[in-house]
């Protein structure tokens, strides 16, 4: 859904005003703000920064009722288990806001923190990582921001007010509207929406607090400072420090072809060399001992059983925007792992169909048509009771002119699901097919 300028107008002005009557605020306020656990002293927030978990407390309510939220307990569990071994002892002495970590059901390349402790990561990010230094880099980069009250010292900082801190600055500066419009206008309606989701969420309700974490970041001293943190907290939990800049670089060199609408931190080619550089120079500096030490943790098997479920799910968020050549690499990693699981191939059949309706040639469309009847055929024969691949081969029967398979097929479906919403269509299928 495109955004239109006019529905800009009014809130973001009054969201200006809101931030400059809390700037003048915040600038009497001292910005020499120690991290949670500094000096060993128990951790008391101050006025302005209760106000500030209040904010985004406000603010994650609206985002998880806009945006798409990833539902898999044992998936958040393990982002928790992981940011436990990373946390600093003397942080959890001190207290402070609780780390909770949730999934967005968003293939765009993206992790934030929100002041209060929330951390969110989007399914495209975790869909692109290689192994669990690499989860726990990004995991630590954001604790960072968290325990080092970052939002609070930016919020602080008087220059800050010249950054782009409306809503309508930071949506112009994107061209979230923009590239989202050009979408639709080329015919990518599906493309548009499911990309630009949590983005449209984040601006277009003015979210500011997770604006300027998702999209903006705290500018270079405190971005470098979070990755500087980042991979204390890497090296300090045993992790490798060396897949640190290979994490970031392997985003850099995807998010080039990625399109307009990566426009979130870890989409950001220039913020991502920035992480690039100081990573690297860390390994070679201060942890090059780490770095060399042969029993450094690279991965675990709990992170390929954790991982495989939100790669496939994310595949067909890509399958849906058009993003085939993602979708195949990231069905190819799950095939590796469980070859038999019968979503897989519901995905790879949805993969190759979208791809015969686009292809140009007729020997394009056949052999894609074929593809994806094969893998419906082995997804419905790996699992009987499941109903959608006969969904999905009574329609490519029906297109192939098919009548007996195509009847047969949605037979299937809607005895395996009655209670389908699209129910009363393929009923009207059947009744055109037994003509």
């Amino acid at each position: 859904m495109a955004m239109q300028a006019s529905r800009w107008s009014a809130p973001s002005r009054a969201i200006a005003w809101v931030l400059i009557a809390s700037f003048l605020t915040a600038s009497c306020a001292t910005r020499n703000v120690p991290p949670i656990g500094a000096g060993g002293q128990p951790f008391k927030p101050e006025s302005d920064e209760v106000s500030l978990w209040k904010q985004a407390e406000k603010e994650e309510e609206t985002l998880t009722k806009k945006a798409k939220i990833y539902d898999d307990p044992l998936l958040d569990e393990y982002l928790g288990k992981i940011a436990d071994r990373l946390l600093p002892d003397e942080v959890r002495a001190a207290g402070g806001p609780g780390l909770r970590f949730g999934v967005m059901s968003d293939p765009t390349l993206n992790a934030f923190a929100m002041p209060n402790g929330r951390i969110y990561v989007h399914s495209g990010l975790l869909s692109r990582l290689d192994n669990e230094a690499q989860l726990a880099t990004i995991l630590g980069h954001e604790m960072t921001h968290v325990t080092s009250r970052h939002a609070l010292r930016f919020t602080r900082d008087a220059t800050n007010k010249q950054i782009l801190f409306t809503v309508l600055a930071v949506a112009a500066s994107i061209g979230v509207a923009v590239a989202s419009g050009s979408r639709q206008q080329s015919g990518d309606s599906i493309g548009a929406a499911v990309l630009s989701q949590t983005a449209n969420a984040i601006l277009g309700i003015g979210l500011q607090l997770a604006a300027i974490a998702a999209i903006n970041g705290y500018g270079r001293d405190l971005e470098r400072e979070a990755d500087q943190g980042g991979m204390e907290k890497l090296v300090r939990a045993g992790y490798d420090p060396k897949e640190a800049p290979k994490v970031f670089q392997l985003l850099q060199a995807e998010s080039k072809d990625r399109g307009s609408l990566e426009t979130f931190f870890f989409g950001s080619h220039p913020k991502l060399q920035e992480r690039i550089d100081t990573t690297t120079e860390l390994v070679n500096t201060r942890y090059a001992a780490a770095a060399a030490a042969p029993d450094a943790i690279k991965t675990t098997e709990e992170f390929g059983l954790r991982m495989r479920t939100v790669v496939r799910e994310n595949a067909l968020l890509d399958i849906r925007a058009g993003r085939f050549k993602l979708a195949q690499a990231q069905l190819d990693r799950v095939a590796a792992i469980t070859p038999k699981d019968p979503t897989l191939h519901l995905y790879y059949g949805d993969l190759y169909r979208l791809q015969s309706q686009r292809a140009r040639s007729v020997a394009d469309k056949d052999d894609f048509a074929k593809n994806a009847l094969e893998h419906y055929e082995l997804s419905a024969g790996l699992d009987p009771t499941f109903p959608d691949p006969f969904r999905q081969l009574g329609f490519l029967y029906y297109q192939q002119k098919d009548a007996e398979r195509a009847r047969d097929a949605f037979k299937k479906y809607l005895a395996l699901k009655p209670d389908a919403p699209d129910a009363k269509r393929i009923r009207e299928y059947l009744v055109e097919l037994e003509r």
